[in-house]
């Protein structure tokens, strides 16, 4: 682990690649959902601009969630593919280390 605050963040992270990106993708798009639903709470009704910020960020947390999931599921059989696909022999080419 590094001294860094990027290195802290990204140890404490799940090692599967779909949690990590679960959790990345949930925080990333709560967060622009909250700051989106401040800007347009603000322009609405000011009194209630909190509760449009938990009316958009929370749709937006679990969207960005299962896209964070739904990719990282991609990435993590992406590199299990290309894993076996360089471990496997190409057909039609014998083995020269079996001879």
């Amino acid at each position: 682990m590094t001294a860094t605050p990027q290195g802290r963040f990204m140890g404490s992270l799940p090692a599967s690649p779909p949690a990590r990106w679960a959790i990345l993708g949930a925080g990333l798009a709560g967060i622009f959902g909250a700051i989106v639903g401040l800007i347009v709470g603000l322009f609405v009704y000011v009194p209630t601009a909190v509760f449009a910020m938990v009316e958009l960020g929370l749709p937006a947390t679990i969207l960005g969630g299962s896209g964070g999931l739904l990719l990282g599921s991609v990435v993590a059989v992406s590199r299990r593919i290309s894993r076996n696909w360089q471990r496997t022999p190409s057909v039609g080419h014998p083995d020269p280390s079996r001879h």
